[in-house]
């Protein structure tokens, strides 16, 4: 399916005309396909790629311990496995797990073993090369915003049309009471939807001994998710 196929349909299901929408616009249609597939990919880690990354060498008077995955990768997620080009494996850890390996963890010299994440942005590294060093970082990324028509969901075919089934009762919060609450087998459609690739993900990311999974929404409370998407969408 593409972006105006999707779009039509949404705007049909929430009793509008297509060709001359009122209460709901096109663009409201557009903005809340694009956050349901960003959430469904979120949910799923299922759109990954390889990016590289230089490690500035360190010097006597500057270290290079933290790097910005958002300012070197624009649709980073999270990592999934990091390797040093010549094919060394970095082991995930915790600051706190660095800090207590090493009280001088940050400016530490030596060849690069392992990192950790300080929230979805901050990639720190331990040790600190001394000459330029190119490591492979495997990550789960975000899928690219449908802006065109013709356009298409990055996520796998078949689950194109669950992204309708999560973009409705998003845009219908600010109806409130039962019209929002006619929706919600529309709510656990699309998690469930979510669920069922996670868990094929899950196992995929397993076998490939990446260091991350998916969320297990099997054992998550869904109305929380849905209380924090609700409160965006006001």
């Amino acid at each position: 399916m593409i972006l105006s196929d999707l779009q039509t349909r949404l705007l049909e299901r929430v009793g509008e005309n297509p060709n001359a929408p009122m209460y709901y616009q096109s663009r409201d249609a557009v903005a809340w396909l694009n956050a349901s597939q960003r959430l469904f990919v979120l949910l799923t880690l299922c759109l990954e790629t390889t990016g590289d990354l230089i490690l500035n060498p360190m010097s006597s008077v500057i270290t290079t311990t933290f790097y910005s995955m958002l300012g070197q990768f624009y649709d980073w997620l999270l990592p999934l496995r990091i390797r040093v080009a010549t094919g060394g494996k970095l082991t995930p850890c915790r600051l706190a797990d660095l800090a207590s390996l090493d009280t001088n963890w940050v400016a530490r010299p030596g060849p690069v073993s392992r990192y950790a994440l300080l929230g979805f942005d901050l990639l720190a590294v331990y040790q600190q090369p001394l000459q330029a060093t190119t490591i492979a970082i495997t990550y789960a990324r975000c899928p690219d915003a449908m802006v065109n028509p013709n356009d298409a969901p990055q996520i796998p075919e078949e689950y194109h049309p669950v992204l309708i089934d999560g973009a409705i009762p998003l845009m219908r919060v600010k109806e409130g009471g039962n019209e929002w609450q006619k929706t919600m087998p529309l709510w656990d459609r699309f998690l469930d939807a979510a669920q069922k690739l996670g868990d094929y993900v899950r196992a995929r990311n397993q076998e490939q001994g990446y260091d991350h999974l998916p969320v297990e929404l099997r054992r998550f409370d869904r109305s929380k998710l849905l209380v924090r998407e609700a409160s965006r969408a006001k």
